[in-house]
């Protein structure tokens, strides 16, 4: 098998984990009330972080789609692929918004936006990438010391409750939903510098490996440490220090966003690796069979597996205990998993993803 094959497998892994991460981290937001509880705080760990490696391959994808049509040395193919991503950010929009209602928490529609903006930047420079991501992260951080962040939310209910006003929906769209275009965007811009990188050279994958480790222990320490020592020095603000200083996704300000970045690139350069020595394994296969079927699975798993829970016990949001959330998370995790490499054994893509490029080309 090529070095260019294991690489893409490498990937499809990565997305694979991404949307296993997003099964616990969701089914938990939804149906268990926030709690102290040991268990419940694991799964916290990966809040965010599973939906940032989400949108860091999804840039990756994107690099990968514009390189192929750039070595066929053809300014036709480079519009064509254009054209094609801004169709697949048109349906994934159209879907993220018709199930909004049934799951909030969607990040599909946010992708209507991510991709067109990434189209932008695909031909940019590695370094203008990483410095324009970085920017926008400082200049987030930095606005939100003038905007509300609260602006439209019960935090109680986690409801928007202007989602569907002009102001509310832009709002909610652009600045403060659950994964706003700004600064989430950076993460797609990180993906279209990654997706460049020669991972077949095992000098730039271990340089990648250890560096993107060490930014996440680096920062995540320094967090810790900062809310550790602020919080003791004014106790009465350390709700507020947490928030700004922590590393949970809502609000996404700095410390989230590089070290859910750079935990994102890790997990990519590692499954890279595992993906190049244990191919022929079959839990490697069933991995990226489970990331070949991304956007069917990320569907499924709102539409089956909350709502049959829905529909069995009758209730839904903040009813369950976070051990039986977790039973349920795994076994719904290993269903899917199963369902993903059978599927892929009799088709080439999966039902979703049949649909989107039978529309979008």
């Amino acid at each position: 098998m090529t070095g260019e094959t294991h690489r893409i497998l490498g990937y499809d892994f990565a997305r694979g984990l991404a949307i296993i991460g997003m099964i616990f981290v969701n089914f938990k937001t939804v149906m268990v009330a926030e709690t102290d509880a040991y268990l419940y705080q694991l799964v916290e760990l990966i809040s965010g972080k599973a939906a940032a490696l989400f949108v860091v391959l999804a840039g990756v994808g994107m690099t990968l789609m514009y390189q192929s049509a750039k070595a066929k040395n053809g300014v036709g193919e480079i519009r064509k692929v254009k054209l094609i991503l801004i169709k697949r950010a048109a349906f994934l929009l159209v879907v993220g918004l018709g199930y909004y209602s049934i799951w909030p928490g969607d990040i599909l529609h946010y992708y209507g936006l991510y991709l067109p903006i990434g189209v932008l930047f695909l031909s940019v420079s590695r370094n203008w990438l990483q410095t324009l991501s970085f920017l926008l992260v400082i200049a987030y951080s930095a606005f939100l010391l003038f905007f509300n962040y609260d602006a439209g939310w019960d935090w109680n209910t986690l409801e928007y409750i202007d989602f569907y006003t002009v102001n509310g929906f832009f709002r909610n769209f652009f600045l403060n939903g659950f994964h706003p275009v700004f600064p989430w965007i950076a993460f797609l811009l990180t993906g279209i510098w990654i997706g460049r990188l020669n991972f077949n050279d095992v000098k730039i994958r271990h340089r990648v490996t250890l560096f993107s480790l060490t930014l996440f222990v680096v920062f995540k320490s320094i967090s810790i440490f900062l809310i550790d020592k602020l919080s003791q020095l004014s106790p009465a603000e350390a709700l507020d220090i947490t928030y700004l200083l922590g590393t949970t996704p809502m609000p996404p300000l700095f410390f989230y966003m590089i070290t859910a970045s750079s935990l994102a690139v890790f997990v990519i350069s590692i499954s890279i690796y595992i993906s190049t020595q244990l191919s022929h394994t079959l839990f490697i296969k069933q991995m990226v069979s489970t990331g070949q079927l991304s956007l069917s699975n990320y569907f499924f798993h709102v539409i089956i597996g909350m709502l049959s829970i829905k529909l069995f016990f009758k209730k839904l949001e903040s009813a369950f205990s976070i051990e039986f959330t977790v039973v349920y998370a795994i076994v719904f995790s290993i269903v899917i998993i199963v369902f993903s490499h059978i599927w892929r054994m009799k088709f080439r893509q999966g039902p979703l993803e049949y649909i989107m490029r039978k529309i979008t080309g």
